[in-house]
């Protein structure tokens, strides 16, 4: 009997965790933050052929200011372009990394993942499986490609603490030799490689996904077979979908809510209930898009997003990218983003003060961290009371009134009472 029951839970746990992933987090929760940094930052942020004082002092600043964006989880290109960003034994160093300098001698992955993980950050390793150069690929058809592939996914997993494994939407390109290969062999192709990569960091207890492009047709012409992913077990533990629209959006000329109409699709095919992290189009905002001209004409578009996330079975979002959010053209998007997410308490909620008697107003309990510099005090009359930007309220006259204290869409108030002298 007691054989039997240990064969049963083995069965159980072994099913449930080897098969088919867990769902742990309630839909709509935004339980996953996430941000992805991009090769092509490497440079910007200070990475790029540094020794290792500076990385780590690069690092150190980026992660911190990833928290401070209440994020909890990064995806970091460590595979951008058959290449690596630690010393492999599969294939050669980035390029963007060493900058046109020599290989560090110490361990850039190593560091990254210590830095993060002091931050409370969950670290996945991005990797573009297939791509070359922007216009080669390897063959996805070639047994040698998807060997060599799951070749560096098991080298990153065995000699790092890593949190999960990340592949984005490089699968087939528009190569005239690949013009032959059918949909349905693309898909069949691609498959045999997710499969085994989702086997490999199940094995050590890790997770791996996929942001596949938004567009569900052009995913299954490239060879992303994402209603299989989503309705099958043994290939992703999350589908992270890139949905970079706004919902104004030109489709054959009429005014379209294509963010809202493809979350709506999305969701629709996760029958599974994959948990499911939103890609959003960070890097869109305050920017002039022709087609897109939401990011322009508003600047909440984030903040609606997060809303229309937290709604149905959707369970985070991925911001792309990281520099964005430090991007001028971007900052009054971000103060509505945070707004959104954030959470917001003053010291003081009432407050009896004389005619000429001063205070400091302050927000006690700021979450995430980079609210507190995104704070506006407002009097709403200046001849009762007045506040400085930093916060200081002076009683002037005897009556009562409120001190405002906004960020972005979010707002506070605390009630000041003058006496006479």
């Amino acid at each position: 009997m007691k054989r039997f029951v240990f064969i049963f839970l083995f069965l159980f746990v072994f099913g449930a965790y080897g098969f088919g992933s867990v769902k742990e987090v309630k839909a709509g929760s935004l339980s996953t933050r996430g941000v992805w940094v991009s090769c092509f930052e490497y440079d910007e942020i200070g990475l790029a052929g540094k020794n290792e004082a500076d990385f780590c002092a690069s690092a150190d600043r980026i992660f911190s200011n990833i928290r401070a964006n209440g994020c909890n989880t990064v995806y970091f290109h460590v595979r951008s372009f058959d290449d690596a960003i630690y010393p492999s034994s599969v294939t050669g160093w980035s390029k963007r990394l060493l900058a046109g300098g020599s290989a560090p001698t110490y361990d850039p992955l190593k560091l990254l993942i210590q830095y993060a993980h002091k931050y409370g950050i969950k670290f996945h390793a991005w990797m573009n499986p297939y791509r070359v150069t922007m216009k080669k690929t390897l063959n996805p058809g070639n047994t040698a490609t998807t060997e060599r592939i799951v070749k560096q996914v098991k080298e990153i997993l065995n000699r790092y603490s890593v949190d999960g494994i990340h592949f984005d939407d490089y699968f087939y390109t528009s190569e005239k030799k690949y013009n032959k290969v059918k949909k349905e062999e693309r898909m069949e192709h691609v498959n045999d490689l997710i499969h085994k990569v989702h086997k490999a960091a199940r094995k050590k207890g890790k997770v791996f996904g996929i942001s596949p492009a938004g567009d569900i047709t052009y995913c299954e012409k490239i060879g992303a077979d994402i209603k299989t992913w989503m309705s099958q077990t043994g290939y992703v533990d999350y589908i992270a979908p890139q949905l970079y629209w706004s919902d104004d959006y030109k489709l054959n000329g009429k005014k379209t809510k294509l963010f809202q109409e493809r979350l709506k699709l999305w969701r629709s095919l996760n029958t599974r209930d994959v948990p499911m992290y939103i890609g959003l189009a960070l890097y869109k905002a305050g920017e002039r898009v022709t087609y897109d001209t939401g990011w322009k004409k508003s600047n909440t578009n984030l903040s609606r997003q997060m809303n229309k996330i937290r709604s149905g079975n959707t369970e985070g979002y991925i911001l792309f990218c990281y520099t964005d959010l430090y991007r001028k053209g971007a900052q009054k998007e971000i103060r509505n983003y945070l707004a959104n997410i954030g959470t917001l308490r003053l010291n003081r909620t009432r407050v009896t003060k004389r005619k000429g008697k001063s205070f400091r107003l302050r927000a006690n309990s700021v979450w995430p961290s980079r609210l507190q510099s995104k704070l506006r005090f407002v009097s709403k009359n200046k001849k009762i009371a007045v506040v400085s930007p930093n916060g200081k309220v002076t009683a002037k006259k005897a009556g009562k009134t409120r001190i405002y204290v906004y960020c972005g869409s979010k707002r506070k108030s605390c009630i000041i009472r003058v006496k006479k002298k």
